[in-house]
Order: structure tokens, then sequence, then C-alpha cells
């Protein structure tokens, strides 16, 4: 993070918590109206790595799961890269600026992520690096966002992932049920962009934004997820973050088997939480049926939407979702199935 930033939001109005996420007093919560209210909020807890040189797309050609021959300066996606067993280490966005590849990921994923694609460029003519104290992450989300982007990026992009940039700014559509824009820039147009729509949106909490995500069904794994789930269990598929046509990468006979032969046991599921402890990702849920040692699902994303109620997104197996009573593993709660966005039940 950009310690310059990090001053910066202190200055105004805004405290760190134990997470490292900023937190304001008067922040607007009502989860309730997301939809209907313009928000601007900090995205400290993302941060950007830059893979750039002349063998950079083969390398991680050879490494995601989507397709990056498809990605441009106006085309973004979402992709992600496994272990050998097929597990995602990281999802993320990808882009692509000025030739250089730039990955939007969970800042506690970063360290880990350049060590593992590190070990894949061998004689290759590329560098991979942290970006994060260069680049600030902005959130801006709303039906007027277009409006108030305006001065500072004109004729955006309004196709969910794609990217709008200039000199000064990158603008990445995301999707939601409102129109949504990821922002990177330095920290001196963000200060300018803060201070010109923080006066005419509500200024939300960093894990707002995750809200928006678990809304949207868009399951970014963090540290506590790393390595547990094949990209089909957290829908990826569903949210184009997968390729089955582009050929081999680390992991790919794994994902592809289970998306050919059909044997997919879990998904990712939006759920509603009751609970008097507050539950966090990678927290175990079970059924009544599980014994000590069995657990059903895994919390990806949690948001708290109200006093002792969450909402998550949490991969289930397919049959307990469907048929038994869930819980969490290791406190008293009720939870429930919501909606997503997109149908899950015509590809198990």
């Amino acid at each position: 993070m950009n310690n310059d930033w990090k001053n910066y939001l202190l200055n105004n109005g805004a405290e760190q918590n134990d997470e490292g996420l900023f937190i304001f007093d008067s922040a607007f919560s009502d989860s309730g109206s997301a939809e209907d209210n313009d928000i601007i909020c900090d995205l400290s807890h993302f941060s950007t790595i830059v893979v750039a040189g002349g063998d950079a797309a083969d390398v991680i050609q050879g490494q995601f799961t989507n397709d990056v021959k498809k990605v441009d300066e106006e085309h973004s996606q979402i992709s992600a890269f496994c272990n050998n067993k097929g597990r995602m280490l990281a999802n993320f966005r990808l882009l692509q600026n000025q030739q250089n590849y730039f990955l939007s990921i969970r800042s506690d994923l970063v360290e880990s992520s350049i060590k593992h694609l590190q070990k894949y460029i061998l004689r290759a003519q590329v560098a991979i690096q942290d970006v994060s104290e260069q680049l600030v992450h902005i959130g801006i989300s709303g039906k007027n966002a277009q409006t108030l982007l305006s001065p500072f990026i004109d004729k955006l992009n309004t196709e969910v992932d794609s990217v709008t940039s200039n000199d000064d700014f990158i603008a990445i559509r995301v999707a939601g049920t409102a129109p949504r824009y990821e922002i990177l820039c330095s920290l001196e147009h963000a200060t300018k962009l803060w201070d010109a729509i923080s006066g005419r949106a509500k200024i939300v909490n960093s894990t707002f934004w995750d809200y928006l995500d678990i809304r949207s069904g868009l399951p970014f794994i963090d540290s506590n997820t790393r390595g547990e789930f094949v990209p089909q269990m957290a829908n990826m598929e569903l949210i184009n973050g997968v390729s089955f046509e582009k050929g081999c990468y680390t992991g790919q006979e794994i994902v592809a088997r289970t998306h050919y032969l059909g044997k997919q046991k879990r998904r990712s599921y939006r759920i509603k939480i009751l609970t008097d402890t507050m539950p966090k990702a990678g927290d175990q849920l079970a059924t009544d049926t599980s014994t000590e040692n069995q657990y059903t699902g895994t919390l990806v994303t949690v948001y708290q939407t109200a006093e002792n109620e969450y909402e998550a997104l949490a991969v289930i197996q397919i049959k307990s979702a469907e048929s038994d009573e869930l819980k969490l593993k290791h406190a008293d709660a009720e939870i429930s199935i919501l909606e997503l966005p997109y149908s899950i039940e015509d590809r198990e």
C-alpha cells in the first residue's frame, strides 16, 4: 500500500483496523439500498502485480485458467492460477496496459503469487513485481457512476469487464446490479478523484465492495482459502474465468476432467447467516449429520449486513445445499440460500 495514500485517508476521517482496512465512522452501510446509492470506497485490500517483458503473454498463458490472448487494453477478464492438483492459489482480474499485464489481486496473496509465478519464468524475458506503492485502487458504484467519473475519464465503456483508460486513470467495469468501476491511478490523481467524488457520493468502508461482489456472485479467494478450491467450485467458469479451449496450464487436466466428466460436487452459493458469532473467510459449514471431522462447505467472502446477520459466498456440497439444514461447524447459526445473479442448476 502507498503510505501517502494511507496518510491521506487517515487525515480524511478514516481509521485503520486490525486487518489493515480503512474504516470511516460516518460510512454509509445500508446494504438494503446498495443499488440505490452512489458510493465510493478505498480498495487497499486489493493490490496490483505487473507482469512485463517480451515473453509475458506466453508465460502467463501457461499458468492462467483463462485465455490471455483475449485480454487487451479495452477488455479485462477474471482468471486464476492453480497448483498441480487444480486448486486455485489465487484468482484475480487481469488487464493489459501499455503492453504490460496487470493483476488486480487480494493484497494478502501478492507475496505468495509472485513467488509462485517466478518459478515458471526460467530464461524467459519476463519481470514480475508488486506495484502497489505506485497504484491506488478505488471503487465507484451507483447509477450515476459514469457521471461522477466523467471529469476524469471520458466515454466510459459500459460492458462488464471492459476497460477505459487515459494517461491518468484505468477504469474497469465490474459486474453488479448498478454500474460499478474499479479505478487504478497514481496517488496524485487518487486524491483529486476522492476529493471530487466523496462530496457527491456516500463513502463506504472497504468491505462494502466485498458485499457488492457477494451479490454479484464474484468469489475472490484470500489467504484463508488459498489452495482449497478447483475453479468450478467457486463458479469461475460461470463468471467467464476459465477457458476450456486454450490448452495446457498448471492444473488444467484436473479442471478439464471436472468439466467434461461432470463430476461437480461443490458449488459457490450466496447465503444468509444469522449468528451471534462473527464468521470469517475459511470458516467451515456442516449439517446435522456431519461427523466431527466432516464439513460440507467453506466460507469464501463474508459481509455483516446487520447485527448478528451476515451475507456470504460459500463453497458448499451441492447435495447438502439442496437438502440439508446448514450450520456453522463451530458456532450456532441459521443459514439460508439466497439467489445468485446467474444459474448454477444447468451446469451441475
